[in-house]
């Protein structure tokens, strides 16, 4: 089972195959879909798609052009984000986090020369809901008259922020999540990892397979989540000056949204657990090995209180995914934590 066929459904699959293989893949092209959900790595391998030496509709990932674009060495691909080249040699973009004018410009006049060592230039903007005003008037231009050899790529988990004109001219493609049984056989396969551990990353990344290689690139991934669950336990029992500390620290000074939407979801899975507790299904717990502490914590809270304030975590990351304000977001959110009924069980350190 390869990347490609479970990144995308069996229909979408077959026509990004047939495209290639035809020589007719759009000069730009949206790659949508939630945070982490693997918008960059599949982005990468159509790119491999593009150039493998092997000239087949799907990339072998073992000739020097693949290992080349895996290791970002590929002259001809290149990722366009934040903090990236420009075409003004002393500008300093090491803390922007947006994608200027002056690095459309550097797109435009490297876009038009002729692939180096492959047979198509690719430029992944990542993500493209970061581009500037004027940079997003002028990669208009590039989009309506694309140099033949080259192909865009965009990136975002907020299509809604990027122009109507800008998405009218690009293919776009949303992402979706895999099923969990899909994404557990796919890791089991990659990473050669049994079945009980692949199985138990794919519910904690949610059907999300970017999430699952950045929770893969952990030692432990149970403790990893662990930790996590703690400080949203310890956020149910501390005042706002601390929670709205903590929105700070997550939503970062330069208001990115992305900390913040990747939070929130691993809030929504712990809030969700409390609920399955009431609803007595405790088999479809998604942190099995915390079982005990969240029956006791579920025990505490009202199920009207958790599914009032599990609305209130989905609206939350609705607005940051259309372009919300991250620290305003989440002081908001942090208010409506719900109230105990009674006394919430004591945080153990180490406790499962």
């Amino acid at each position: 089972m390869s990347r490609w066929d479970i990144q995308s459904d069996k229909f979408l699959s077959k026509a990004l195959r047939r495209m290639i293989a035809l020589d007719r893949v759009p000069h730009a092209i949206l790659l949508s879909g939630p945070p982490q959900i693997g918008k960059r790595s599949t982005a990468i391998f159509l790119a491999q798609a593009l150039n493998c030496d092997a000239s087949t509709d799907v990339p072998c990932r073992n000739c020097r052009s693949c290992r080349r674009i895996s290791e970002g060495k590929h002259s001809d691909i290149e990722i366009v984000n934040p903090g990236g080249l420009c075409q003004i040699a002393d500008h300093d973009h090491s803390r922007s986090q947006s994608i200027g004018i002056c690095a459309v410009r550097r797109l435009e006049t490297v876009g038009i020369t002729q692939p180096y060592e492959g047979r198509k230039k690719v430029f992944i903007i990542d993500p493209a809901d970061v581009l500037t005003r004027e940079a997003s008037d002028a990669f208009l231009k590039t989009l309506e008259e694309p140099p033949e050899a080259v192909i865009l790529i965009l990136l975002t988990s907020k299509p809604g922020i990027l122009t109507a004109t800008i998405r009218s001219r690009c293919r776009e493609i949303f992402l979706s999540p895999l099923s969990i049984s899909s994404l557990a056989s796919w890791i089991e396969e990659e990473y050669e990892l049994p079945a009980d551990k692949s199985g138990f990353i794919a519910r904690l990344a949610r059907g999300r397979i970017g999430l699952a290689e950045e929770i893969l690139k952990e030692s432990d991934a149970g403790a990893l989540r662990h930790t996590q669950t703690m400080e949203i336990r310890r956020l149910s029992r501390v005042g706002l000056a601390e929670r709205f500390e903590y929105a700070a620290t997550v939503s970062g000074r330069a208001g990115d949204s992305r900390n913040s939407q990747t939070a929130l979801i691993q809030w929504i899975d712990w809030w969700h657990d409390l609920l399955l507790i009431h609803l007595g299904c405790a088999d479809r717990v998604l942190h099995q090995d915390q079982l005990k502490v969240i029956e006791d914590e579920a025990q505490c809270y009202e199920p009207a209180a958790l599914c009032s304030f599990l609305m209130e975590l989905q609206r939350t990351v609705r607005t940051l995914s259309l372009g919300g304000n991250p620290r305003l977001s989440l002081d908001v959110l942090l208010t409506k934590i719900p109230n105990p009924t009674t006394r919430l069980p004591e945080i153990i350190a180490g406790a499962n």
